[in-house]
């Protein structure tokens, strides 16, 4: 049961050091993109969300305060100084988490002593000016709200055709506009290494996705690396020999390319389903690479990177 909220030792951008972070995994009702179109190429997050809810029930706004309660209980004693929530889905939308449950939230975090910053999902299309200046005003002008959207890639192509995002640039666009006016903070998550891409091309559509974001005035980037979960399309093409996750030297790659220019996280390589394969590099040098992007997630120092050498380079 504990697995849903713990606590986390990471850098934030935007408090500008290493910080306490609350990760809770509520159980959504479910993506509302994944049961309309059956989701992105990727993700296999649905299948969580399909077993906690029973088959994509929306559970009753008590319910989800009786475990959010728990679930700070549980993290109390680590004092959080930011809350990070998951569904599985977009928070902003009220088929998915109730408003009332939403809206409570945000007001617990504007009471608690140490809470300073709250990060959310959701998918471009809940983003509202109405919404987000309800929660920005309940949440107070001393803490910070975060909105993280999946981006994906700036090319339309690969992030509808290959991916199946469904989402315009110009919605994208008008989500971080609509963030902006309130004073909420934008984080996107871009995608490494879809399906049909050869390293080098994962590599400069990552490159040039994060670039798209800081002329838009994202505050943050998060990169998400391809892993194989089980009953996505990803994985039928991982068990023909059609596809494999991206080395680590790219992630490397990606981040040295971009880290300068704007803040870059790189994101975990496990999830709910657990993946059957995730980036990797050859055996002589993966341990000390994979040591090398923790040390790096937790202060987003380039120089995490320096003398990083093999063969398999």
């Amino acid at each position: 049961m504990a697995d849903f909220s713990y606590i986390k030792r990471e850098f934030d951008p935007t408090l500008g050091r290493i910080t306490t972070k609350w990760i809770l995994e509520l159980p959504g009702a479910g993506c509302q993109w994944f049961k309309k179109t059956g989701g992105c190429t990727m993700c296999g997050f649905s299948q969580a969300t399909q077993k906690y809810t029973l088959g994509g029930r929306l559970w009753p706004h008590w319910f989800f305060m009786v475990l959010f309660y728990y679930a700070y209980w549980l993290v109390r004693k680590s004092h959080p100084e930011v809350l990070v929530i998951y569904n599985g889905g977009s928070f902003l939308c009220d088929k998915e988490i109730p408003a009332k449950t939403q809206l409570a939230i945000i007001k617990f975090a504007r009471r608690h002593h140490l809470i300073q910053k709250v990060m959310v999902e959701t998918r471009a299309e809940f983003v509202s000016e109405k919404k987000l200046t309800l929660y920005r005003d309940a949440l107070g002008d001393s803490k910070y709200l975060e909105i993280a959207i999946g981006l994906e890639s700036a090319d339309d192509y690969i992030r509808n055709t290959i991916l199946g995002k469904g989402m315009s640039r110009q919605i994208f666009e008008r989500a971080i506009a609509i963030c902006k006016e309130p004073g909420v903070l934008t984080f996107a998550y871009v995608f490494l290494k879809p399906e049909g891409l050869t390293e080098e091309e994962a590599i400069e559509d990552a490159v040039a996705t994060i670039r798209y974001c800081h002329g838009l005035g994202v505050n943050e980037v998060a990169l998400s690396c391809a892993f194989v979960q089980e009953g996505t399309s990803l994985c039928q093409s991982y068990r023909k020999g059609n596809f494999q996750p991206p080395k680590l030297w790219s992630v490397i790659k990606v981040v040295e390319s971009t880290g300068l220019l704007m803040s870059v996280a790189i994101g975990g390589f496990s999830d709910e389903p657990p993946p059957i394969a995730v980036p990797s590099n050859c055996p002589d040098c993966n341990q000390v690479v994979m040591a090398a992007i923790q040390t790096y997630r937790e202060n987003h120092q380039l120089s995490a990177f320096d003398g990083l050498q093999c063969d398999c380079k």
